[in-house]
């Protein structure tokens, strides 16, 4: 019983892990309140739960701090484009149920891939550029190349990203429940699971 519960044990490890989380959860938030600079706070957030899983873990405020002003100009760049290209998204999915002519089938079509290729960059793009240095040209080839080649990992990593979001504009016990816990822990406890899975790929590119 010792053992477990000493200051190298499991528990005390989990607890630590618990408190690091909803400290870069809440980190995450108020860095995130302007809204332009969500992607900034991603990236950094990534840039600490990435170093999380391989054990390269050093100072939480001051690492997710660093991080956020190194990749601020290009996290919020691309937050800007995939904003953008989500509202063009969203409007024609909103426009498509008026269009009554010939090729909605083809449209339909052309949108779920368009929408499946805008996940891609959403749920990777941002964990790419907190781990490489690199243009935001590189960091865009490189993610298409890697989600292409890790398809089913690719879609777990985007169902456990945006599947609760997804529920939660379906559900309202689903809504109330998200909304408490990425108050606290949500947001960063989806990053660092994710992170197992994005270190996993990121991985075969490194050797």
């Amino acid at each position: 019983m010792g053992s477990i519960l000493r200051i190298d044990g499991p528990i005390y490890h989990f607890l630590s892990r618990v408190v690091e989380l909803i400290l870069l959860n809440i980190l995450f938030i108020l860095c995130s309140l302007p809204i332009i600079t969500i992607g900034a706070s991603v990236t950094a957030m990534f840039s600490i739960t990435l170093k999380m899983v391989r054990g390269e873990e050093g100072g939480l405020i001051s690492g997710f701090w660093q991080a956020f002003k190194n990749n601020f100009k290009q996290s919020t760049l691309v937050w800007v484009f995939l904003s953008l290209s989500g509202m063009i998204l969203a409007l024609n999915y909103f426009f498509l149920q008026f269009y009554t002519g010939n090729f909605t089938t083809i449209i339909l079509i052309s949108l779920v891939m368009f929408t499946v290729i805008f996940c891609m960059y959403l749920v990777l793009i941002f964990p790419y550029i907190a781990r490489y240095k690199c243009t935001i040209k590189q960091a865009c080839v490189n993610v298409l190349k890697i989600s292409i080649a890790n398809p089913y990992l690719m879609l777990l990593i985007i169902v456990i990203t945006l599947g609760s979001t997804i529920l939660m504009f379906f559900s309202p016990h689903v809504f109330v429940i998200k909304l408490y816990l990425d108050i606290f822990i949500g947001f960063s406890l989806i990053t660092y699971i994710s992170s197992f899975m994005i270190r996993s790929m990121f991985e075969k590119y490194e050797e």
